[in-house]
């Protein structure tokens, strides 16, 4: 593309392209799996303002991070490199970890800090937000919630992105650690479902970067499970051994988020945070087989759950793995959460919920 139709093109521009060399866009390989970054800016950054007005692919440093994505492939792709498609299965339902993304949404945005009051609509920065799982929840689950937020979707996976603009959401794709994305650009910024994925040496870069694209005022959330807890045991226990990609990821502990929050120069408060799967089905029976096969699709272990012999055994596994007793125990406030996972009646039909308890940092950047 010539120097001279780069600048005069007004998407180019508000996405900081101007100072970028000119090779650096057209030797890229495909940003997303059908389309360049020239395809991006032109036919999909317009349709969204949220994209266009925070946008900034002309940052030092933004072309070598660009030739990195592009040649970057991740176990969400497809089953095939990982369980991406598995795990786009288990997202269709957006209500099944509703209770927790509800929660998180309203720190982020700050509905949980002013109850009642009238918000203006809240820009967040979803940075591993997959096929839009959260952008989608908020839309169909979200009620009043969908009128104060604004999400942009964030991943490493092209395909995810590439998804998630499929469904009308606007996109980016981005590495946690280097966000295409202006200073002070966003209200909030949410680290959340897949955190432990960042590698250890980039999780200090992904927590500065976040706070350097929120605006001042604005807040950071990161959310993970503990390296104690049974998700994270879940993790290490089934997950690792019986997917084809495994999972070796470092879950997080409650010092070191704090840490790594006050070495970027935020202080950050820790809390714990009820986070647990419910799905809904007409009979118990029916529940738990919905549940089972959410867990085994979400978390790539459906040959391994099928090996086990049906659904009593998958369901005795789950609450062999997601016993909290001891880890509720063991928090520093006493909480009333569900230890076991459980079925009961609701709305004329029945509930099956996995308890799962996160930690999550809340930070607010000085103004």
């Amino acid at each position: 593309m010539p120097v001279e139709l780069m600048v005069a093109d007004e998407t180019h521009r508000e996405a900081g392209l101007v100072n970028m060399q000119t090779d650096a866009l057209t030797e890229l390989d495909f940003y997303l799996p059908s389309m360049t970054l020239n395809d991006y800016l032109r036919d999909v950054v317009p349709s969204h303002p949220l994209l266009a007005s925070a946008l900034e692919f002309g940052r030092p440093g933004a072309d070598k991070a660009l030739r990195v994505l592009t040649a970057t492939t991740t176990e969400f792709d497809s089953d095939d490199t990982g369980r991406g498609d598995s795990y786009r299965r288990a997202q269709r339902d957006s209500s099944v970890r509703w209770t927790g993304i509800r929660q998180l949404l309203e720190l982020a945005s700050g509905v949980a800090e002013q109850p009642g009051m009238p918000l203006r609509q809240c820009a967040v920065l979803d940075v591993l937000g997959g096929d839009g799982t959260l952008a989608r929840a908020v839309r169909e689950q979200g009620g009043d919630l969908s009128d104060r937020v604004a999400i942009l979707t964030g991943d490493l996976s092209g395909e995810m992105v590439e998804r998630a603009l499929g469904q009308g959401l606007p996109a980016v794709r981005q590495a946690a650690d280097q966000l295409f994305l202006g200073d002070d650009t966003m209200d909030a910024v949410l680290l959340a479902y897949g955190t432990h994925h960042i590698a250890p040496q980039d999780r200090l870069g992904a927590v500065a970067e976040a706070l350097r694209v929120v605006r001042p005022g604005g807040c950071v959330v990161l959310h993970d499970f503990d390296t104690t807890s049974p998700m994270a045991g879940f993790f290490t226990d089934v997950v690792h051994p019986h997917t084809e990609a495994g999972h070796d990821y470092p879950h997080f502990t409650r010092g070191l988020i704090a840490e790594l929050f006050a070495e970027a120069g935020t202080p950050a408060r820790v809390i714990d945070l009820y986070d647990p799967l419910i799905v809904q089905a007409p009979t118990q029976e029916d529940a738990r087989r919905r549940m089972c096969h959410y867990v085994a699709d979400m978390y790539g272990v459906r040959a391994y759950f099928e090996k086990l012999g049906g659904t009593d055994a998958c369901w005795r596994l789950l609450e062999q793995c997601f016993a909290h007793e001891d880890y509720f125990a063991s928090l520093p406030e006493s909480v009333d959460y569900n230890t076991r996972p459980v079925v009961y009646p609701v709305g004329g039909g029945y509930a099956a919920e996995i308890p799962r308890s996160a930690i999550v940092a809340f930070a607010q950047k000085a103004v």
